[in-house]
């Protein structure tokens, strides 16, 4: 297929609540000419935030009904499923909805795909140790734990069966071993990686949204919301959020600007601790364009949450990141912590600091050069990969 064949792929993707699945796509889409042939369907609420700043076409979704309406609009060759395993998890779509989906699309011939957010171990989440519904355990004790699994185990099988023939898409390589069959591919935009002069040119247009002390080198800190519960579960909602506050605190008083995004819960506390300083942004909400600024634009980042999307976006950029835990996925489903750590870190383990623990600012700022070669070394493993027009313009040529 020529490369003019696969700039006229038109694609539709179909992207759930989670900021990573959409950070992933518009990663794909970055500069390429595929990005002018895409639409991005987006649930209603997640529309209303990020839709019409992407700079790719995008509408929102609510049904199953909306979803055939665009593929019958939009004619699209390839669909995406960002992710297929989380749809019906988030109550997006049944698994019933799901199946007829996948099966609507396959009448039509169309190319399906999908993320996979687990590192095939998607079959072994019935292995997690996840919490019991809410009041669950006070009534009935073991017994909603095994319901719960049950469930979870019929879950799972049913959303394999459905997805098993479609082509699961990694933003890395990958080696997964116990995964089965599954078809897969992979792809790297090294287009998305930034040149200094447009670092530059976005920390100008980051400084035109933060009053005050515009000139401080901004640290950004980013949890979301289940590592926030699972945080809040660890120390308590109270201590948490007095060492965040301690650590933005010493950002401030060394002279940085602490940028902090999360949930509505916490940067509430934070913003009565920090009411009276120009020097601190904190955000419970970000559409995904100026959340991306922000990210690029910070000397350091902050996470909960070793495999965050927007924390690969930084690293692949020579960005330095570093992370108060591994996260709940890591810490809940052990397989894919090792997966993840060997797909997606490539030998540069992350770098974890003690939330416990007062900054070392001048240590911190040091590993600057660590991560500029980290971030080329990933590189040279990732130049290995198809682009995103070479990734489409396969799957297109297996029909």
């Amino acid at each position: 297929m020529t490369d003019a064949a696969s700039s006229s792929t038109r694609l539709l993707f179909v992207i759930d609540n989670d900021f990573g699945a959409l950070g992933v796509v518009m990663y794909m889409l970055h500069h390429q000419p595929l990005a002018a042939r895409a639409l991005i369907l987006l649930p209603r609420r997640a529309y209303e935030l990020h839709g019409r700043g992407l700079g790719v076409a995008c509408r929102p979704y609510e049904s199953l009904g909306d979803i055939l309406a665009a593929v019958e609009a939009h004619a699209p060759d390839v669909v995406c499923l960002y992710s297929g395993y989380l749809l019906a998890a988030q109550r997006l779509l049944s698994v019933g909805e799901l199946g007829e989906l996948v099966h609507t699309l396959g009448e039509r011939g169309c190319r399906l795909a999908t993320s996979d957010p687990y590192i095939g171990t998607f079959r072994r989440l019935p292995e997690a140790d996840l919490p019991a519904p809410r009041g669950a355990l006070r009534h009935f004790g073991p017994a909603a734990k095994l319901l719960q699994k049950k469930a979870m185990q019929r879950h799972v099988r049913r959303v394999e069966e459905i997805l098993e023939g479609a082509t699961h898409i990694y933003p890395v390589e990958v080696e997964l071993r116990g995964a089965g069959r599954t078809p897969r591919a992979t792809f790297f935009n090294p287009l998305y990686v930034r040149s200094e002069g447009e670092l530059r040119a976005n920390h100008a247009a980051v400084a035109a949204l933060s009053p005050g002390r515009t000139d401080a080198p901004r640290w950004l800190f980013v949890i979301a919301q289940f590592d926030l519960e699972f945080q809040e579960a660890r120390y308590g909602a109270q201590r948490f959020g007095d060492m965040v506050a301690q650590r933005m605190r010493e950002a401030l008083d060394h002279g940085r600007h602490p940028t902090f995004v999360g949930p509505a819960a916490i940067t509430q506390a934070l913003s009565r601790r920090f009411a009276d300083e120009p020097g601190v942004t904190i955000l419970a909400t970000c559409s995904f364009n100026e959340f991306e600024r922000r990210l690029l634009d910070a000397q350091v980042a902050f996470y909960w949450q070793v495999f965050s999307t927007s924390g690969f976006l930084r690293l692949w950029n020579g960005l330095p990141v570093f992370f108060f835990d591994p996260g709940h996925n890591s810490r809940l489903l052990a397989p894919m912590h090792t997966n993840g750590l060997e797909s997606h870190f490539m030998g540069n383990p992350p770098t974890y600091l003690d939330i416990e623990m007062p900054f070392d600012v001048a240590g911190l700022e040091a590993h600057e050069e660590h991560f500029r070669k980290a971030a080329r070394e990933s590189r040279e493993r990732l130049a290995r990969l198809p682009t995103p027009e070479e990734l489409f313009a396969t799957m297109i040529a297996k029909r």
